[in-house]
């Protein structure tokens, strides 16, 4: 089974295992917790082992669910498969990378 996990590290998000159709609805769930009235959430990628569609769409969903809490998303150190990901599904201007 997959691993997901996260953890608030000076002040940004860090993710690491996979982001997943597996992971994604625990992660959702958590999402509160992640940002919890911060102007600029930076979510750090540089752990994460694999992601799929289902984790871009959530990064996406991430997004929009901030922009209505005044708050913006930015994404750090993308893997290569994450920006071949979002390439394809044609995301990176929305996800600014």
């Amino acid at each position: 089974m997959a691993a997901f996990s996260w953890q608030l590290n000076e002040g940004k998000l860090v993710f690491s295992g996979e982001l997943t159709r597996e992971t994604v609805p625990q992660a959702w769930l958590e999402r509160d917790q992640w940002y919890q009235d911060k102007k600029q959430l930076e979510v750090d990628l540089a752990e994460l082992e694999h992601v799929d569609s289902a984790g871009v769409a959530m990064l996406l969903q991430l997004k929009k669910h901030l922009l209505q809490q005044q708050c913006e998303l930015t994404i750090l150190r993308p893997s290569q498969q994450f920006r071949a990901i979002v390439d394809v599904s044609g995301a990176t201007e929305l996800l600014a990378i």
